[in-house]
């Protein structure tokens, strides 16, 4: 008896838990996009306003900012201070393919990040200008429809969670 109840408790703590962490998750999204717009447009006036270097323009465009996202745009630029070689799209797409678990970003995110990065350092600056401006633009739409699904689906994720693990509680009984 005391043996199924306490199966039961850990079962149902981690079907909520399991609700909350996808709540979480997607509650994160529109903020970190939030974060990559602010960052997308410190960088932008730094490559064009103050001619800084990449690498150094990545690091400075976070501004005291902590978190993945921070932690994204700096580790892009250590891996283009190190290895001189790299072009950003590869630094950016090796830096996304290691942080996937830290990023809430979704797959078109992170399409639109690597194309940008594909694009950096190609053009002159008032062309880099123009097209960090317009994947801002794509970023802000991406923003709004994910603090809709935010708004529309977290009590979802957490009710599911818990209501799940009663059922499965209630079919092993």
């Amino acid at each position: 008896m005391w043996l199924k109840l306490a199966g039961s408790v850990c079962v149902v703590a981690a079907g909520a838990s399991i609700g909350f962490k996808l709540a979480m998750r997607l509650c994160e999204r529109p903020r970190q996009i939030g974060q990559v717009i602010s960052c997308l447009a410190a960088l932008k006036s730094y490559i064009n306003y103050v001619t800084m270097p990449l690498p150094e323009a990545l690091k400075k465009c976070t501004g005291g900012m902590r978190g993945p996202v921070a932690d994204f745009f700096h580790r892009t630029a250590q891996i283009l201070e190190e290895r001189g070689w790299v072009t950003p799209g590869e630094a950016i797409e090796e830096v996304l393919a290691s942080s996937s678990g830290e990023l809430a970003l979704g797959r078109h995110e992170h399409e639109i990040l690597c194309v940008l990065g594909a694009n950096l350092g190609l053009v002159n600056r008032e062309e880099q200008y123009k097209y960090i401006g317009m994947v801002e633009g794509q970023l802000r739409m991406i923003e709004q429809e994910a603090a809709r699904l935010r708004d529309q689906n977290m009590k979802m994720y957490r009710y599911l969670g818990i209501c799940g693990s009663l059922i499965i509680v209630i079919l092993l009984i």
